[in-house]
C-alpha cells in the first residue's frame, strides 16, 4: 500500500494522493459489497475481481475529474478525494443496511490480521510481483513525476504508463482488502516521510518505502494485540490514528512553505 501511495503521487504530481485519500479504498469497499450481495458464496478470486475492477473504474473517474479541474493549490486534491471517499463509502454503508450485509462487509475491510487464513494469505504474495514491476518501470515513474508535457517530450508513452500504474494501484488495493482490509492513510505517510529524507527518485526510495511501510504495519499490529491484551484492537485503528496525526503535520508542513 505504501508503494501504491507512491505510484498513486507520482501520477497526479502530489505528494497527498493515496489509495486512501482518492477514493480507491472505498471503491474495493464497494466492489467487495457488490459481489457479496450478488454472489454470496463467490470465492476468493471473484470477490477480488469485483474489488479489483470497482477500485480501477472509480479511481480512473477520480483522475479524470482532477485533470478537469485542474487544482492549483495540492491540498485541494485530498480535500476532494476524501470527499469522494465519502460518497462511496456512503453509498457501500446504504447498501450494506439496506440488505443486512453490514456484519459481512464490517468483517472483510476492519483492517486486521487476526482473521487471516490458509488459502487467504497466499494472495498477499502477488504484493512481491507488484513491486517488482513498479522497480522494473520506476525509470519511467521518476520520469512521469515531471508532468505529462515535459514526460511526453522526453519520448514517455504517458497514456500507456498511466494505464499500468493505475492497475498497479487497484491490484494492490483489491489484493489488500480481500486479505487484511482497510489500512488507512498508509500510503500518505510512509512516501512522504522516506522523500524527506533521500528525495524524490522513486528507484531509489522503492525498497525503502516498502520496508517502512512493512514495518509501520508491524509496529501497528504489535500495539492492537498488546493494549487491551488478551483482546485485540483493529490494525486500522492504530494506524488510522497515527496515520491521521501525520497526514494533518504534512498538510500544516506543505502549506508553510508554500
Amino acid at each position: 500500500m505504501s508503494i501504491a501511495g507512491l505510484v498513486m503521487q507520482t501520477m497526479t504530481q502530489n505528494h497527498f494522493a493515496a489509495p486512501s485519500t482518492v477514493g480507491t479504498v472505498q471503491a474495493a469497499q464497494l466492489g467487495l459489497l457488490v459481489s457479496l450481495f450478488f454472489f454470496p458464496a463467490a470465492s476468493l478470486f471473484q470477490k477480488m475481481s469485483f474489488a479489483f475492477f470497482s477500485s480501477m473504474l472509480f479511481t480512473l473517474l477520480f483522475l479524470r475529474l482532477v485533470k478537469r479541474l485542474a487544482f492549483k493549490e495540492r491540498w485541494l486534491l485530498p480535500l476532494v478525494g476524501l470527499v469522494y471517499s465519502g460518497v462511496l463509502g456512503s453509498l457501500a454503508q446504504m447498501i450494506a443496511y439496506r440488505f443486512n450485509l453490514v456484519q459481512s462487509m464490517t468483517s472483510w475491510t476492519q483492517g486486521s490480521f487476526s482473521m487471516i487464513q490458509t488459502n487467504q494469505y497466499e494472495w498477499l504474495f502477488l504484493s512481491l510481483v507488484i513491486l517488482v514491476v513498479v522497480w522494473r518501470f520506476s525509470a519511467a515513474f521518476t520520469l512521469m513525476s515531471l508532468g505529462q508535457d515535459a514526460s511526453r517530450n522526453l519520448g514517455l508513452a504517458y497514456g500507456k504508463l498511466e494505464t499500468v500504474g493505475l492497475f498497479l494501484i487497484a491490484l494492490t488495493t483489491s489484493v489488500t482488502m480481500i486479505t487484511v482490509g482497510s489500512l488507512p492513510f498508509l500510503g500518505v505517510i510512509v512516501p512522504n516521510l522516506v522523500r524527506q529524507f533521500v528525495g524524490d527518485n522513486i528507484s531509489r526510495n522503492i525498497w525503502r518505502v516498502s520496508l517502512s511501510g512493512a514495518c509501520l504495519v508491524l509496529v501497528c499490529d504489535i500495539l492492537s494485540r498488546l493494549l487491551i491484551a488478551p483482546y485485540e484492537l483493529s490494525v486500522s485503528l492504530i494506524l488510522g490514528i497515527l496515520g491521521t496525526g501525520l497526514f494533518i503535520f504534512l498538510l500544516w508542513r506543505g502549506s508553510a512553505y508554500e
